[in-house]
């Protein structure tokens, strides 16, 4: 069974980003008004078992910043048009998840209805679902200079992820990428000016008392971390309409880590609709100027508040079929020393000004950053 619930460059949150919420840009100074309170639901459905999901957040602003935090307590419906079956998500973390074994079937049509607490029911229209379009080969290419990375300034190596496939004729196709990366964790839990207690980060002592900003815990069972990609990655078969597609690039994964990794690859085959949304907000990623940055195109989504058209709402609902292929991928011989995000070890010590008691490990919870069931083509122990 694959658990692909996809990174949070999917749809809506990218929206977020332009706002700032992902950028490592210091932006120019807003020319247009802020509104809080704004509404963002975005999720998918696939044909994959464990790739369906909605997301709910609300705007709201934090030091001049533009923010969205989750909703919880919505109720929160997939239904199908044709069929009219109904299926109920259920809250968990800061998504909304059908059952693991759902998934959609091609030709089927599928629209989201969320009600939230305060009353209000959006609705996306319905998109029917294309037919998959399977992966045919895989491959790795490490490159020293892959992506600037304005974090550290400079351009850092990775792997380019590339893959080939036969386009169908019949149809046009559109074509939208994810990525997730797999690798050993090495703490089950990171706590910033905080202690683990009974499973959580819990405050422990006024802040002039405390001798280190965080506190590292190992896994108390192997763990693995789960990473996804950032960027926004589509294509189309207006120019390659029923050829084979050799060696396209669909993936960056960065050299954070020099462990083993294993990356999934989940080729998405979207709607024309939604290929334009994404389009749209690859440009406006790609194009990377800041606040005040035009908008390539019109921005729209399909999701509106059945009491009041008028009210408006940001992010989108997407139904695709789904194929995926996975690579492994060995890194502790390159040479070029890795982009290191790593928190050296910090475990509670005696003498500490801890309450107890003393905390070394911690367990590894189930969610879609940690796993400790590791993927089927995990071959690099």
């Amino acid at each position: 069974m694959k658990k692909y619930l996809l990174g949070r460059a999917h749809l809506g949150w990218i929206l977020l980003s332009l706002f700032s919420l992902q950028s490592c840009i210091d932006p120019y100074p807003p020319e247009f008004e802020y509104i809080e309170g704004i509404y963002v639901i975005d999720g998918l459905a696939s044909t994959v078992e464990g790739t369906t999901y909605i997301t709910v957040r609300k705007t709201y602003l934090e030091y001049d910043k533009y923010k969205a935090s989750f909703v919880s307590g919505c109720k929160v419906f997939l239904k199908n048009t044709l069929t009219n079956e109904e299926v109920k998500l259920v809250e968990k973390g800061e998504n909304y998840l059908p059952q693991e074994t759902f998934k959609v079937v091609p030709g089927s049509s599928w629209k989201v209805e969320v009600y939230t607490p305060d009353g209000k029911l959006f609705v996306s229209d319905a998109e029917i679902t294309p037919n998959p379009v399977k992966i045919n080969q895989i491959e790795e290419i490490y490159n020293t200079q892959m992506i600037f990375d304005e974090g550290v300034n400079k351009y850092i190596p990775g792997h380019e992820i590339r893959i080939s496939f036969d386009d169908p004729q019949q149809d046009q196709n559109f074509y939208y990428y994810q990525y997730r990366a797999y690798q050993k964790a090495q703490y089950c839990k990171i706590c910033f000016d905080n202690v683990l207690r009974n499973g959580k980060c819990v405050n422990f002592t006024p802040v002039r008392f405390r001798t280190r900003s965080y506190y590292t815990y190992a896994c108390q069972t192997p763990c693995w971390d789960i990473t996804y990609n950032e960027d926004v990655t589509v294509f189309n078969d207006e120019f390659t309409n029923g050829k084979t597609i050799d060696n396209l690039l669909v993936a960056k994964v960065p050299l954070y880590s020099k462990q083993k990794v294993l990356v999934e690859v989940l080729q998405l085959n979207i709607t024309k609709e939604a290929y334009s949304y994404l389009k749209t907000l690859k440009d406006i990623v790609d194009n990377n100027s800041g606040f005040n940055a035009p908008l390539p195109s019109a921005l729209i989504g399909n999701f509106y508040n059945n009491q009041n058209s008028d009210e408006p709402v940001l992010g989108r609902f997407t139904v695709a079929s789904a194929s995926y292929s996975s690579i492994n991928i060995s890194r502790e011989k390159i040479a070029e020393t890795a982009v290191d995000y790593f928190k050296s070890p910090q475990p509670e010590e005696y003498g500490d000004p801890l309450p107890p008691p003393l905390t070394y490990d911690a367990p590894c919870e189930e969610n879609r950053n940690q796993t400790a069931i590791p993927p089927s083509e995990w071959i690099l122990d």
